[in-house]
């Protein structure tokens, strides 16, 4: 039985509670005491002519209900499914050629109204209700109906019409035949009563929990009558595109919901039935990397046995075995037999050289790991980092550790052998290549580039033992993001810096250290400003009041005990962080750096980093100690971005102007830094990494034939990894708001239930926390209210009501909730992630201090990784489909999860994702959006390429780079026209129509520079008290050519908008 068994038990209970509280029915007979309008707010067909406005809701009642049209009789009943209070449900599907009739199977039900009197009379159960002295008045009886009808088409008819009880209707429409003689379909089912005025007895005409289910004649010996509904041509010429209509051509869609979402039957190749779904679910297989454990080099992926450098003829043997295996894999893909379009053929072709090609280069990597004995010692001590990192790792979170399973997986080994030829021979072809790691969230992308990293490390030790420098820059795009990523690779460098000591004579006597290079929003800049916000903290004045918080670790990153402001000191001009645990090794001091000042006179041997920061590039010289200029330290050997999907649009447009200093700034004799990216979602990566690094790239692992096997990530099944489930829920003539507040409350009642249930501590713990994610702060600011108030009403009454047979029992206590938005602080967010919300749920403590409830927006979707989160709750779809699957990934990543999508019935994009729930979850990471980013274009130009020219021009030539110096730039330097050739070059090759503009304003800008200081003698880059002695201005200046930004983020200006009424 799988360790997940449990976990899937637990989530069916969650599910049923959810399933029953919003759709129904709770029991199958049922009476209720209230309005079953009010007691259900899904699955209802409401009798025609009823009234299509909330009330309560200002959104859905500003919106005109659809209008029917009257001259088609089949547009007419789809259009009663687009309405507020919607009359009918339907699915469009495909039959296979030659059938002509298939049976069409559901059910419905209505609540009767009856006073108290008259259900005693009937002779009901009210057994419930008898002890009590105030007897309900209005009492509703559940009465359900339930119909098989066999249809026949005919093409001469193309509307059938089945009478059903209640007043219900049956239609069948025969759309068209398909090129191939299929015959489309569409069944719907309408609620033919008329509305009236009496809202009891509108009530009573409703039909609840409406179903339908296609199938074939029992009679008929084919019982496979469906055939996909995806009639294809394809027409265009995007090779991204044929590639994922190739890898994704095993994945079929055979209905399409009106106004419900369809579900087909999984357990075959072709689905023996199609029915509707109002809480349709799909359970997402993660995917796994390739599980090789049972092969005879399985030894080769236990991070132990490769720290080991005795065992080098054994490793190589192994690692040439694990290679050939992949070979194999590679020779097998049959990429002529597939039953596919010929334009998909030739991109099978493609991707079966791309997998060679990688093959290649793992294969030359190798031989230079037997080749080069200093090659093979640093990756045999790369391994032994990262097996340190992990053991530590996994002990600071009290989990058990097993060292033989202390492994990599197979993917992050290939990945970490096909990169090390980039470092061994720095004059290889691999060097100049942009390599994107694509793998899905939670794969383990992080740790195959820290392995990467640890191997250049130790390699640039090795060779040159003095050597000192920023050997690594690895940059994110959020705080959050940064201070998460920077603590587990803390973890990593402490671990190196302890084998460096031990080897000191092989690795030289220079620290290997880390900075946080993230801006004074987040740390001070000065160690001035440091000392005196510790003081003040050390005093007992609140972080929050201060400008920038010096105390970004909370927890020692190598034994994890807890930090404080006390156990920072500053001490000359380094602030010293000192685990206060007397067994710690670095109880004197953890080599890591917070401060910028400190940054670039230490220049830390790993740098993480915010992009935001290399906004500063033009205006202050101190980075270019960074770069190994003015020091004589190393340049930096490897860039690593990560989240590279979120480098677009404005925000990756302007990255892409200042990344072109920073890669000149990283090249030395003509070598490159090498540049690693890494992403779960991403479209257009070919150009949006040649715009952005002006580099071809190659990604890893290649695709195959299929989505599903790449050979190093396999689909895999509920039992090896946790699947997470994902629920549609679209409320029915009810809002948004109050849908969310029953869904947060029947979750919030069903999670708890599962301590009377007797589940194992990590099991309910997996569930407790409920996340809920929103596309603004505007939406999360009024869900904060309603939690407090309405969720917990709601659950009071669930408890007492509705589930009080299951629950009334539980005592829960006023819900204790945090955010992950912008509006909390670094300190707040970084208390939250390193220890708040790791507080897990105990059978033997009263929980008060675990999160019932965590409120987040899209900070959240980027590398937040909180193992225990296992639910989610996302209000309407986010605006793209990377942020969705980015977003609902945090939950269930080590446990199976579920996530409920809400969707808003007045938005268009929400109702399309509902009504093809099912095909667009069995696919979602085909329908990520391209992204897009122009660097050189006329508006990128205007707003950062005079910071490019500036910043080359200062950091190249000594004589003009400190701050007073502006003044001695003249055109005659030779730096000029070396600037000018670096920078056309460029241009050239990311965007060659762009470059007589480039040129002429760099001629501009020449002018601009020499007019200045013609004005100004003593003009400097950037004074903070006298602008007017400024080269560059405040990016406020809009109309100076000069204005700089001081955050990549300064892209776009706000305006006004008056409506004239």
């Amino acid at each position: 039985m799988s360790n997940f068994q449990e976990y899937y038990k637990a989530r069916e209970i969650v599910v049923d509670f959810l399933r029953k509280d919003l759709l129904g029915p709770v029991e199958d007979n049922e009476i209720l005491t209230e309005m079953p309008t009010q007691y259900y707010i899904t699955g209802k067909l409401y009798p025609l002519d009823s009234s299509n406005s909330v009330e309560t809701d200002e959104e859905l009642s500003s919106v005109d209900s659809v209008v029917e049209n009257k001259f088609d009789e089949y547009d007419s009943s789809i259009s009663l499914s687009n309405q507020i209070k919607p009359s009918s449900v339907g699915m469009t599907f495909t039959l296979k050629t030659g059938v002509k009739s298939f049976c069409v199977k559901g059910s419905f039900a209505f609540y009767k109204h009856y006073d108290y009197q008259e259900a005693e009379k009937s002779g009901f159960d009210l057994s419930k209700w008898s002890a009590e002295e105030s007897k309900p008045k209005d009492l509703w009886r559940r009465e359900s109906c339930s119909f098989s009808k066999n249809v026949c088409l005919d093409l001469k008819t193309r509307c059938q019409s089945i009478e059903l009880d209640g007043s219900l209707e049956l239609r069948v429409f025969l759309k068209r035949l398909s090129e191939k003689k299929e015959m489309i379909v569409t069944v719907a089912l309408l609620n033919m009563n008329k509305a009236c005025d009496n809202a009891v007895v509108d009530a009573e005409k409703i039909a609840f929990q409406p179903s339908i289910k296609i199938e074939a004649l029992e009679s008929e010996s084919q019982k496979n009558i469906f055939t996909t509904v995806e009639q294809r041509a394809y027409l265009s010429t995007d090779h991204e595109i044929l590639n994922l209509d190739l890898v994704y051509s095993d994945v079929k869609y055979y209905a399409q919901g009106h106004g419900c979402a369809v579900k087909w039957d999984l357990s075959a190749a072709e689905p023996a039935w199609i029915c509707c779904e109002f809480i349709p679910d799909f359970n997402l297989k993660q995917m796994r990397a390739q599980s090789l454990d049972d092969e005879d080099f399985a030894e080769v992926f236990s991070m132990k046995f490769l720290a080991d450098s005795s065992n080098k003829q054994n490793i190589i043997k192994y690692m040439n075995a694990f290679a050939e295996k992949y070979h194999k894999w590679i020779d097998a893909l049959d990429v002529e037999h597939l039953e596919v379009d010929e334009k998909l053929k030739v991109e099978g072709r493609e991707n079966k050289e791309k997998c060679y090609e990688s093959y290649n280069r793992i294969c030359n990597s190798i031989r230079n790991l037997e080749d080069d004995e200093k090659a093979f010692k640093a990756f045999v001590l790369a391994n032994e980092a990262m097996f340190a990192q992990r053991k530590r790792s996994l002990q600071n979170q009290n989990k058990t550790v097993d060292e033989q399973k202390i492994t990599w997986r197979p993917f992050q080994l290939a990945f970490i052998l096909q990169e090390l030829t980039s470092f061994i021979d720095p004059n290889s072809d691999d060097r100049k290549l942009a390599d994107l790691l694509w793998f899905p969230t939670g794969g383990g992308k992080t740790e195959a580039y820290l392995g990467v990293a640890a191997f250049t490390i130790f390699l640039k030790k090795l060779r040159n033992p003095q050597s000192d420098g920023t050997l690594v820059i690895m940059r994110y795009t959020l705080r959050l993001l940064t201070i998460q990523q920077f603590e587990r690779a803390s973890t990593l460098i402490c671990a190196m810096e302890l084998i460096r000591q031990r080897h000191r004579d092989e690795l030289g006597p220079n620290e290997i250290s880390i900075g946080l290079w993230a801006g004074q929003g987040l740390t001070p800049n000065k160690i001035d400003d440091a000392r005196s916000a510790l003081i003040k903290m050390q005093s007992g004045e609140d972080p929050d009041r201060l400008k920038s918080n010096p105390v970004q670790i909370h927890v020692c990153p190598w034994c994890g005990t807890e930090l404080d402001s006390a156990d920072y000191s500053i001490n000359e001009q380094r602030m010293n962080i000192n685990c206060p645990n007397e067994r710690c090794e670095y109880k004197n001091g953890l080599p890591i750096h917070l401060i910028d000042e400190s940054i670039y006179n230490y220049t830390p041997t790993f740098l993480v980093a915010t992009v935001d920061k290399f906004a500063q590039i033009p205006l202050n010289d101190a980075p270019k100690a960074l770069f190994g200029l003015g020091n004589n330290r190393l340049t930096p050997e490897l860039i690593i971005q990560d989240e590279l999907h979120l480098i677009s649009g404005p925000l990756g447009t302007m990255c892409g102007l200042y990344e072109a200093a920073i890669q000149q700034l990283c090249t030395k004799n003509d070598i490159p830094a090498k540049v690693i990216a890494s992403t779960a979602t991403i479209r257009n990566a070919a150009n949006q990494i040649k715009a952005l690094y002006g580099r071809d790239h190659s990604q890893f692992p290649p695709q195959g034939v299929s989505a599903r096997d790449s050979f190093f990530a396999v689909e895999s099944s509920e039992e090896q990894s946790p699947a997470r489930l994902y629920l549609g829920v679209m409320g029915v003539g009810t809002t948004v708001a109050t849908a969310l507040i029953r869904i947060n409350a029947v979750l919030w009642l069903a999670t708890r239930y599962l301590q009377k249930e007797k589940f194992e501590d990590s099991v309910i713990d997996s569930f407790w926390t409920i996340t809920d994610y929103f596309n603004s702060l505007r939406e999360l600011g009024a869900a904060a209210t309603q939690i407090i108030d309405d969720v917990y009403s709601r659950l009071w009454y669930l408890q007492k009501n509705k589930f009080s047979k299951y629950s009334a029992d539980l005592e829960i206590d006023a819900p204790n909730y945090t955010e992950l938005t912008s509006r909390k602080s670094s300190k707040e967010l970084t208390t939250d992630i390193q220890i708040n919300l790791k507080k897990s749920f105990s059978a033997k403590k009263d929980n008060k201090d675990v999160y019932d409830f965590l409120l987040a927006t899209n900070m959240i979707s980027v590398g937040v990784d909180v193992g225990r989160l296992g639910t989610m709750v996302v209000l309407s779809q986010p605006k793209t489909n990377a942020e969705y699957i980015q977003a609902t990934s945090r939950v269930g990543r080590e446990t199976p999860g579920l996530v409920i999508a809400l969707y808003n019935m007045m938005r268009s994009r929400d109702r399309s994702h509902y009504e093809q729930f099912m095909q667009y979850h069995s696919a979602f990471y085909r329908y990520v959006e391209a992204t897009s980013l122009t660097p050189f274009s006329d508006r990128a130009r205007d707003r950062g390429l005079h910071a490019l020219f500036v910043a080359l021009c200062r950091y190249l030539e000594p004589s003009i780079s400190e701050n007073k110096k502006a003044c001695r730039f003249s055109p005659s330097m030779p730096i000029v026209e070396k600037v000018k050739r670096i920078i056309h070059d460029i241009v050239l090759n990311v965007d060659a129509k762009e470059v007589d503009y480039v040129e002429e304003e760099l001629s501009n800008i020449i002018e601009e520079w020499v007019y200045r200081i013609s004005e100004c003698n003593d003009l400097e880059y950037k004074n903070y008290q006298n602008d007017e002695q400024s080269l560059l201005k405040d990016d406020i200046n809009i109309d100076d050519r000069f204005r700089t930004m001081g955050s990549m983020r300064s892209v776009d200006h706000e305006s006004k908008v008056y409506l004239k009424r």
